[in-house]
């Protein structure tokens, strides 16, 4: 009989995309192993697009916060019975393993009570505070940061006891047109350039002075390129803004495809595109996961070493603080224009440029220009990792 196991991601959009990675490695691990997908319900059509996945459960995120909220010390029976109705209706019968990514209550209630045996943050169910070896070192790297650099996508599966594959997985968009005049991006001659204008956070929006110079420096060269507006309805005042900011004689040029998609249709765009620009933010991570090229501008919060754009031949500029008081828009413009002219990349103040490269240990970003002053040590966090694991096992 197969085994049933469900893997658990509760985060937004970037999270979700960058679990692809330990899908897969998990699905290759266990072949005879049916594999199926709890995540946000607003997610869940692009990630019935994921490979090897069955079936993929809504997690309705505002019930249960509303369930938590009416909390007042004492369950109530009317909310047991809501509970259990909702849990039914997820799945009749509990998986034997469940994998969760988040280090989130809602995240460890869901594994405890949809499967026999959890694996992730915590040891021994939801109640214990002993965190696993690679829940430990991902708090430390949240706190410290330091050295690491070990990607979020290959700590997932360090998470859940695979190694990433030897080569990145890809996820295959819809071969449907967007909707609209949208159908029309990437049709024409030249390069296409996805500009996502917003963030899930506010500290992590690109300021729209930035993308207005930006964009008018992209477009202002005289070789055929055109640029595609995408983000989430929240987006389109941003979007509205750089429109205004622009030359009318850009119009031509310019698409603006933000808040007019679902996601399986972003995936679609974005495929369609040579290139996508943006901050740290979930579509940058899912032109990654369709094979179009990303250049990442990562300030604020975000680091390169741990949710860079995951794969093969990306690019990150990393700001040296967190709030940047000049951009790179001259010497990133020129990159998508002239490719060939990166070894000659002159540097940036404030700024350092990192490429993305892929090995054994999944991804890993490198500095252009002058060397790495950090010595790569992820094959020895792995294995002590490891060690650690298979040791607090035995143990168990």
């Amino acid at each position: 009989m197969t085994s049933r196991a469900l893997i658990i991601q509760l985060a937004r959009l970037g999270d979700l995309v960058q679990s692809l990675p330990v899908i897969t490695s998990l699905a290759a691990r266990y072949p005879h192993r049916s594999l199926d997908l709890l995540c946000p319900a607003p997610l869940a059509n692009l990630a019935r697009l994921f490979p090897r996945v069955g079936q993929v459960l809504e997690w309705n995120g505002p019930r249960w916060h509303a369930w938590a909220k009416s909390f007042v010390g004492e369950f109530q029976h009317s909310w047991l019975r809501e509970v259990e109705q909702y849990l039914t209706e997820l799945t009749s019968d509990p998986y034997e393993m469940a994998y969760v990514l988040n280090q989130h209550p809602r995240a460890f209630l869901a594994g405890a009570l949809l499967a026999s045996e959890v694996q992730g943050p915590h040891l021994r169910g939801p109640l214990d505070e002993e965190l696993s070896p690679w829940a430990s070192y991902l708090r430390r790297v949240a706190q410290v940061r330091g050295s690491n650099r070990i990607h979020l996508s290959d700590a997932f599966c360090g998470l859940c006891g695979v190694t990433p594959l030897p080569v990145p997985p890809f996820l295959m968009p819809p071969s449907n047109d967007p909707p609209g005049d949208l159908a029309e991006v990437g049709i024409s001659a030249g390069q296409w350039i996805a500009v996502v204008v917003g963030a899930g956070d506010a500290d992590r929006s690109i300021p729209v002075a930035v993308w207005i110079e930006w964009i008018s420096l992209l477009l202002a060269h005289g070789s055929p390129c055109s640029v595609v507006l995408v983000g989430a309805s929240r987006d389109q005042t941003v979007a509205h803004a750089v429109q205004e900011g622009l030359s009318p004689l850009m119009a031509g040029r310019l698409w603006d495809a933000v808040g007019r998609t679902t996601l399986p249709q972003l995936a679609t765009l974005l495929k369609r595109c040579h290139w996508a620009v943006g901050a740290d933010t979930g579509p940058l991570h899912l032109a990654t996961a369709v094979g179009t090229r990303a250049m990442g501008l990562y300030f604020s919060r975000a680091r390169v070493h741990e949710t860079g754009p995951y794969g093969q031949g990306h690019w990150v500029w990393q700001a040296d603080r967190a709030v940047p008081e000049t951009w790179p828009i001259q010497a990133s413009v020129k990159m998508i224009r002239d490719p060939a002219t990166v070894s000659q990349q002159e540097p940036v103040a404030g700024w350092s440029l990192w490429q993305s490269h892929y090995d054994e240990w999944g991804a890993v970003f490198r500095p252009v220009g002058e060397g790495d002053s950090q010595e790569d040590q992820r094959a020895a966090i792995w294995r002590q990792l490891s060690e650690q694991r298979m040791l607090l096992q035995g143990v168990q």
